[in-house]
Order: structure tokens, then sequence, then C-alpha cells
């Protein structure tokens, strides 16, 4: 016998649509209905969603495809279940009381709360149940933990297929593993090339390092061979960093035939290539990495987990060229933080029970709903991969990256301006959008609706001075 509130679930039950074969899992069909339903006010905060076992009988499912749609909703921030009551509607409500919405940070979207934490500890427990605590106490050089170091070349084998890796060093993250490869490689005073827009960690450790950054002039398939040559010419520079598998900030991906023609430009001109590759487990159809197309000669391959699994993992790989004064390296990288030995066998945990390519798999998924999301939202102008975790925005002539940025932070919305990126005296007004910072998806919809809307407005006349 259906409750009173089972009744006036179903009578605000005109959202519910027969979902369609072959158009995905069929409990995240449910998930989206319910947001697009929220969207143009059909569904509003408060209204109670219908009960499991009704919609499991209206659209012929099962309980269990329900009850997982439901927790997909709640994750999403549409909907929050009452013990007794039912599930409600909190969508827009949710979005009137947030803080500031960080699209600034560019990190992956993370899993439920819970489940994070549920695979967090149950892989530190797993962990402690495999190694002492006294080993897991030790400062790690990156080369001693044989085990986490063999997992991760397994890890690593289908992009660097090829490559023996048995020199592989862990690091802590990739910001200590690009200061250190740069301290081994270069002195006060080099120069070292880069993209036109760049990771401004490489630039702030560049810097530091007292070293030179010259940008080399690229197209929409990335740094030009022969622009390489120009600058190898001009400042006899003989290091190059790169980051060509969507690529941060521009999102864009060099084909395999750009990768080509720099391999060879490189080993020509005798140049060290640092290739930091932290996205690449994102991409289902990336190319080949430019190391292995040399067979690694001459090339620093860098890879993160912190980009594709969990940020705090802060756990890198570097794989050197054959030759390398690997110790030289380890002495460099340690003056750039040692890492975390329980953070580097919870990686090799993941890594070996299949728990990483899990997450990845999800986090693929929700990226690709939010990139979904804000090619809905969004001008055309705005360029992203469907699995990216960041959007590249050129603004309109009446805008400058600054102006926008401040005018979003009063609407409580934050955005990475492309001055931050910016390795060349070439000025561009733009910002970055990382869609991973947003708690969920309904809030990120607010924050793009803002960027949207602002994007029409014409500030040119009575803005405010920044100081």
């Amino acid at each position: 016998m259906a409750t009173r509130n089972d009744a006036r679930g179903e009578a605000r039950a005109g959202w519910i649509k027969q979902l369609t074969p072959g158009a995905g899992p069929r409990y995240l069909q449910i998930a989206d209905l319910i947001g697009q339903a929220i969207d143009p006010g059909e569904l509003v905060a408060g209204d109670l969603i219908p009960a499991q076992r009704w919609l499991a009988s209206k659209l012929n499912l099962d309980l269990t495809t329900v009850t997982r749609a439901y927790t997909e909703a709640r994750n999403r921030g549409l909907i929050a279940a009452y013990s007794g009551r039912g599930s409600f509607v909190i969508g827009s409500a949710a979005t009137q009381e947030h803080g500031e919405i960080d699209l600034a940070m560019n990190i992956p979207p993370q899993l439920a709360a819970g489940s994070m934490a549920d695979l967090v500890r149950t892989g530190i427990q797993e962990v402690l149940a495999r190694q002492p605590i006294e080993t897991l106490s030790q400062y790690q050089d990156g080369l001693s933990n044989r085990s986490a170091i063999q997992a991760a070349q397994a890890w690593l084998r289908p992009a660097l297929d090829g490559l023996s890796g048995q020199d592989l060093i862990a690091c802590a993250g990739a910001q200590a593993a690009i200061a250190g490869i740069l301290g081994a490689m270069a002195r006060a005073g080099d120069t070292v090339l880069c993209e036109p827009l760049t990771y401004p960690g490489f630039l702030h450790a560049a810097r530091q390092l007292g070293l030179k950054v010259m940008a080399v002039d690229a197209d929409e398939d990335g740094v030009m061979p022969d622009a390489i040559e120009r600058c190898h010419a001009a400042s006899g520079a003989n290091l190059i960093y790169l980051n060509p598998t969507l690529q941060n900030p521009t999102a864009r991906t060099m084909p395999e035939s750009r990768r080509r023609d720099i391999s060879s430009t490189l080993d020509r001109l005798d140049m060290t290539l640092i290739e930091d590759d932290p996205y690449r487990y994102l991409v289902s159809d990336a190319p080949p990495p430019i190391t292995t197309l040399s067979g690694g000669k001459g090339a620093y391959y860098l890879a993160t987990m912190s980009k594709c699994i969990w940020p705090s993992l802060r756990t890198a790989f570097v794989v050197p060229p054959p030759g390398a004064d690997v110790s030289r390296l380890q002495q460099a990288l340690r003056a750039s933080g040692t890492g975390s030995a329980l953070l580097l066998a919870l990686a090799e945990q993941w890594i070996r029970s299949g728990v990483a390519s899990h997450i990845i798999q999800e986090i693929q998924r929700e990226t690709r709903a939010r990139q979904t999301l804000a090619r809905s939202l969004l001008p055309e102008e705005a360029y992203a991969h469907p699995t990216g975790l960041h959007i590249w925005l050129p603004l309109p002539t009446h805008w400058n990256q600054h102006l926008f940025a401040h005018a979003l932070e009063d609407h409580k919305v934050a955005v990475a301006c492309s001055e931050s990126f910016n390795a060349s005296a070439k000025a561009c007004d733009a910002i970055r959008i990382s869609t991973g910072g947003a708690p969920n998806q309904t809030l990120l919809r607010l924050a793009l609706t803002k960027v949207a809307k602002l994007l029409k407005e014409d500030r040119r006349l009575g803005s405010r001075a920044i100081v």
C-alpha cells in the first residue's frame, strides 16, 4: 500500500522518461533525468522523489538499479534521503549556501566521500598488514622499495612499452620531480625551452633555480620542430620541458606525427626532453609518449598519480634516460623533499589490487559527464578533451583576464588566469577552468552558468581598477 509520501512523489513524476537502450548504464540515466528535471525547474528544492520500489516497477527495473541511481543522485548533490520520509530534491537549496567554488585548482573529481574514505582506509589496513610500521616510518630514497618500483613499472608499461624502466625512481609528486630533474640537469643561467603556455610549477621551479625560460612557438598541434631549432640556436638550450597530452593549460593533445618530428629534432640537436605526462591515464587513445619514439634516449619521462587517482597520494615516478647519472638525480630529488613510505606503499597496494584502475575508470566517467555539462553551457571557443580535467577559455575582447577573474570572485567562483601559465612575452586573455574542483555537478553547473552569463557582460565602461 502506497504511503502519503509515496503518493506525493508519484504525483511529481512527470520528469520520468523511458530509458534509452544502449545509452549507458540505466542507473546513470535515471540520475541524469533527475538533474535534467532540476535545471528547468520541473523539480525544485523540497520536491519528493518517488519511492524506489514504485520507480522500479514503473520502469520495469530491479530495485538494485534504482537504489544505485538514487545513490548516484545523492553523490551529485541532487537529492537527500531522510529515514522514514523518503528522498527529496536539494539541488536548488544546496546551491544557495555554497562557499567559493574552486575551479582554479586542477584536481580530479573525487569519488563519493564515503567510497574514497573506504578505499583509503582499506588500502592502509592492507599495507599495515603486509609491511612493518618501522619500514613505513622511514624516509624514501626513491629506489629502495623494489616492490613498489616493480608495481610502478607494471602500471607504466602500457605507456612505456619497450622501455626497461629498471631505473624508475619514485618521488614526492610531480612538482618535486620537475625541480629535481632541473636541478640535476641545469645550472643557474642556463636556458630551458618550453611551450608558450605551460605548467606554472615548472616556471616556478626553473626561476627558483636561476634558469632562463624561453618559449617555443606553437600551433594547434603543439610546439613546432623548426621553432625548437631556432630557440636552440639562439640560446644554446639543451633542455626542453613539454606536456604533450592534455596540455596544461590549453587541454590540447599533440598528434603522433608531431611527436615523431619533435623526437627526431631533439635527437639531431642532442637535446634532453622532460616529458611531463600527468593526464595520460584519463585518455583512452593517447598517442605514444615522445620518450618512447626515441627509445627513451635523452628523455626523462614523468608520471604522477595525483592527477588521475587522488591528489593526496603525492606519488610520482621518473624514468631517466639510459646512462643518466641516477645518483645525481636522487640527490637533487632529495633536495626537493623526500617521499612518504606510507603513501608509496598505498600507491603500490592500489596498483596491485586493481583499485587504481577502478578509480581511474570512475574519474573518467565523472569527467566525461562534467565536460558534457560544460559543453552545454560554455561558448564554442572553450576547448577541452571529453575526459580532461580542465577547459581553456579565450575571453572576448571586452574582457581582460584579471577583471573577469575578479568579477567571478564576486560570484564566489575561482578560476586560473592565463598569466599564470605564460612563458612568453605575448599576452593572451584567457582563463583555465578546472572541472574537478566543484564538489558535485550541481555546483559545477552553477559555477559554469555564472561564467557563461558573465562572458556576455561588457565591463569596459565603469570597470574598477585592480591593484
